[in-house]
């Protein structure tokens, strides 16, 4: 599962709102007849850059909780609901992109659930890097499938 520290959110977000706070004082404080170098208001100017560093940092912390929150969801429902089977992996491929430094491969696998029939499937996952060497061509790894959609699998290996 990923996680987040609550300490990092404060120290990447607490500057960044520091620094909208101070803008925004300045613009309350700032003269209406003040002007910038370029001749535009000081004042707009601070108002913009206040709202600048607080309105694009919390939009950006919310699409990286949304991120991780639907990572998590998938996970735990997969975990709690999802039906035990095993997958053989017939080929394995680093894709190319990475992630926090983490590669994705793309698997061909067998998967196997109890009481159907096996069926192939193209599947592409982070991979701890440690991990990738280990996962071998032939390997039998556990998965839980999606009684929904057969397609959405979560390997549990490691």
């Amino acid at each position: 599962m990923w996680q987040t520290r609550s300490w990092l959110w404060i120290i990447i977000l607490a500057p960044m709102l520091a620094v909208g706070g101070i803008f925004l004082f300045l613009a309350f404080t700032t003269s209406p007849d003040a002007l910038a170098d370029d001749g535009s208001s000081l004042q707009n100017l601070f108002y913009f850059m206040g709202a600048c560093f607080i309105v694009f940092p919390l939009l950006g912390a919310l699409g990286v909780f949304y991120f991780f929150k639907r990572i998590n969801d998938r996970e735990t429902y997969l975990l709690n609901k999802g039906l035990e089977g095993e997958a053989e992996i017939l080929s394995r491929e680093q894709t190319g992109t990475y992630l926090n430094e983490q590669p994705q491969v793309k698997f061909q696998l067998l998967v196997t659930v109890a009481g159907e029939e096996p069926y192939q499937l193209e599947h592409k996952e982070y991979v701890n890097l440690l991990d990738v060497g280990s996962i071998a061509r032939g390997m039998k790894i556990p998965v839980m499938v999606d009684p929904r959609d057969p397609k959405n699998v979560l390997l549990i290996y490691g």
